[in-house]
């Protein structure tokens, strides 16, 4: 059951919800991950219990592929006072851009595209058909992973380090179902660690795993290292890299049908300056991009302001927002870092005030939406963008209010 069940009607909570301007929009944070997939926290709650303590009122899960989550975060949002929003993450390629070397939001694989799906229902309503297609995405994922286990296991026996790994371990100790490069570093870099009487000892070792190739890290730099160890035994040209095999990635228009079935809303993730302060060729030339988006379905985006200039989230946010569009923001803390749940730009600098009330906009459109799909079905008649705000502002100023 849905919590959002027991909410009054539309036109009820409409009429009960007087608006105030004058009040400062609550904070929010629409992409996390959690353990679920790869996450800097060591559980949900964890996650959570730090939104709470920077008053971050709404909160949006965020994981690759699973919603397994969701029940847990709905329980935890609840009993720290914060409303969730419940979303996932999904990589495809369009094959057009592919072979046209055009960039997406990928800096490195021209054609591959990252895709959120927003508001997802609760309980699933995913059809048999369209979650068979997650799992077996799902599955290729996690058997390339563990072909880079068994080779870098290979490479380590070779470097004669007396370390070995395995999935069921990783699995057990690091991951939930989803299997990633991530989980590997994390637990190659705990191996190397524990084995270590000292700092000569920690350095030597993994010097030994690189081959004989110093490292550049400190040893309590937990991401450096992590970074470190991918990018010199698992990314491309690496002792361990395993190539992408075609079917772990669906079709955009694949994967746009099953955030639809799931009762979400696809939404596209700028990457921006994000890579080195370049952009890619699909996102370099805003109308175009706004041209493109609106072609390929999409009326939502959401920006990672952590990775860029706030000049950068000020032009694209403020524009696609004055084009009709739905607009989100998060941090995603899919890495190692410990970085605080507030959104920022980069060099943290804080949003400003236009941006802050975009992005509470874009979350009570996203509440409004979640509480349409319980309340009137997934085939809910969609109002106008400013409708569903003031509906959303009334979804969460009850949630908030019922719940003091």
């Amino acid at each position: 059951m849905n919590f959002l069940e027991q909410f009054p009607d539309r036109a009820t909570l409409l009429e009960s919800y007087q608006s105030d301007h004058s009040r400062v929009p609550l904070k929010v944070n629409n992409h996390i991950h959690t353990p679920y997939s790869f996450s800097a926290f060591s559980s949900i709650e964890e996650a959570v219990r730090m939104a709470d303590s920077e008053n971050v009122k709404i909160l949006g899960i965020n994981d690759f592929y699973v919603t397994e989550g969701y029940e847990e975060f709905i329980v935890k949002c609840r009993l720290y006072h914060i409303f969730p929003l419940l979303n996932f993450e999904l990589i495809g390629i369009s094959r057009e851009d592919q072979e046209s070397g055009i960039r997406i939001n990928d800096p490195g694989n021209p054609g591959r595209t990252y895709i959120s799906g927003k508001g997802l229902a609760f309980p699933s309503i995913l059809p048999l058909e369209q979650q068979q297609k997650l799992d077996r995405v799902l599955k290729e994922s996690n058997i390339q992973v563990a072909k880079m286990i068994d080779l870098l296991n290979r490479w380590l026996e070779f470097q004669r380090v007396d370390i070995s790994l395995s999935v069921a371990e990783i699995i057990e100790d690091h991951a939930m179902d989803s299997l990633r490069e991530r989980h590997v570093a994390k637990a190659l870099r705990i191996k190397i660690d524990e084995k270590s009487q000292s700092d000569d000892e920690f350095y030597k070792l993994l010097a030994q795993s690189y081959g004989g190739k110093s490292s550049e890290k400190q040893r309590d730099d937990v991401a450096g290292l992590e970074d470190e160890l991918r990018a010199r035994l698992l990314k491309s040209g690496a002792p361990a890299f395993v190539p992408e095999d075609d079917k772990a990635f669906l079709s955009l228009e694949e994967l746009i049908s099953i955030i639809r079935d799931a009762g979400g809303i696809p939404t596209y993730p700028m990457l921006l300056d994000g890579a080195g302060g370049t952009f890619t060729e699909f996102e370099s030339d805003r109308e175009l991009l706004l041209k493109s988006l609106k072609d390929r379905g999409f009326y939502s985006i959401e920006l990672i302001p952590l990775r860029n200039r706030i000049e950068v989230v000020r032009e694209y946010a403020e524009y696609f927002y004055e084009n009709g569009f739905v607009v989100s923001f998060g941090t995603e803390h899919n890495s190692p870092a410990r970085l605080p749940l507030t959104v920022s730009c980069k060099n943290q600098e804080p949003l400003d005030e236009k941006l802050m009330q975009i992005s509470f906009n874009g979350a009570a459109f996203m509440a409004a939406h979640q509480y349409l799909t319980v309340k009137e079905g997934p085939g809910y008649q969609q109002g106008k963008r400013d409708e569903m705000e003031r509906l959303g502002q009334a979804v969460l100023n009850h949630y908030f209010t019922t719940r003091a």
